[in-house]
């Protein structure tokens, strides 16, 4: 007797996944009705083979959440025949038994259940040259935080062992006479002179790395795909080198955002709101943000504040009636339309616009 496989055709396969390093958990529903969860090693080849295998001629799609897998699973599957998208966890709607009773199974399945549902939106995929230009600036960041962590602790030290530093070197900014200053100094133990010893080497190790991957950021901004761009947003007052990298290489292509709101949503320069009838309430900035841009554009607003004529004379009318950190914000909301306007249209900032 000739055996003959069901034909999926015209039907539509959705998968969720619950990603892990050594197993993928994947929840699958036919339409909207629950099939099955599937616990496999983690290769989209093998989910891939499962799903053409068992339900041939189908439409596929699945998801999974956000997270530090990346974006290379999408890429794989999608270039296997299989629709995915990357989902924000806070974007993904559960019940409290789901909250209260949760596992990998139990996950796959939600995840499956709301792609079908249509009530999913996927993440913005970079393209690769886009994610490699962001995991190399990303680096600079963590080898600047270990630096400030080295300082750190070289203070500590010495205020452990009761030793003032000078007032011309009490400041963020550690000087070649500063680093000579601790290095002469012999008025503590050998063994704590050993590990001061070590730290400053240390420090100037990251000193060295921190300064050749800012050079190489800086000529990575040089080449064709991010010239033009970069020295339009040099153009604007308090966006400095790093910082023009830093909103190219997250931010991307400007005309994914087809609105302000959009952006602006991105970033998190705008406020969360609670708002029922008659009542309406303002809160503290969204906790959902692009944590280094939003942090950047705050800094960049300061600096705005005192060389773009606008800038301040709006501050200068706003700090009456409020507190300057609110002003601030607000400046930085209307630096994000102008760096939004200057990418879109290709020009220069203008100074002393007041819109």
């Amino acid at each position: 007797m000739n055996k003959v496989k069901t034909n999926f055709s015209g039907q539509t396969i959705f998968v969720g996944m619950d990603i892990h390093k050594s197993s993928w958990n994947l929840g699958i529903h036919l339409n909207d009705v629950f099939i099955r969860n599937v616990h496999q090693k983690p290769n989209p080849h093998l989910m891939a083979e499962y799903l053409k295998n068992h339900y041939p001629g189908a439409t596929y799609k699945a998801a999974y959440e956000a997270g530090k897998f990346g974006f290379w699973i999408q890429r794989q599957l999608t270039a296997l025949g299989i629709e995915c998208i990357i989902v924000n966890p806070a974007d993904i709607p559960k019940s409290q038994k789901d909250t209260m009773q949760k596992t990998d199974p139990r996950d796959a399945r939600n995840l499956s259940l709301r792609l079908q549902s249509g009530v999913l939106r996927g993440i913005h995929i970079p393209d690769e040259q886009q994610e490699a230009d962001r995991v190399f600036f990303r680096h600079r960041k963590r080898i600047w935080k270990d630096l400030t962590r080295c300082k750190n602790r070289i203070k500590g030290l010495l205020a452990f062992s009761g030793i003032d530093i000078p007032n011309q070197y009490d400041n963020a900014n550690w000087s070649m006479n500063f680093i000579k200053w601790l290095k002469d100094l012999n008025c503590i133990q050998q063994s704590r002179r050993r590990a001061l010893d070590y730290m400053i080497a240390q420090v100037e190790y990251l000193r060295k790395e921190l300064l050749s991957i800012s050079n190489e950021i800086r000529k990575m901004m040089r080449e064709q795909r991010y010239n033009t761009n970069y020295y339009l947003l040099r153009s604007i007052p308090g966006i400095g080198p790093l910082t023009a990298a830093s909103l190219l290489v997250e931010i991307g292509g400007i005309n994914r955002f087809e609105y302000f709101n959009d952006l602006n949503s991105f970033i998190g320069l705008h406020p969360m709101e609670r708002s029922s009838g008659q009542s309406e309430h303002k809160m503290f900035l969204t906790f959902r943000k692009h944590r280094q841009l939003r942090s950047d554009l705050v800094e960049s607003a300061w600096t705005a504040r005192r060389t773009d004529s606008a800038m301040a004379l709006y501050f200068q009318e706003q700090v009456k009636k409020k507190d300057s950190k609110i002003v601030i914000i607000k400046i930085a909301r209307k630096l994000l339309n102008r760096i939004r306007y200057v990418l879109k249209n290709q020009v220069p900032y203008e100074f002393g616009i007041t819109k």
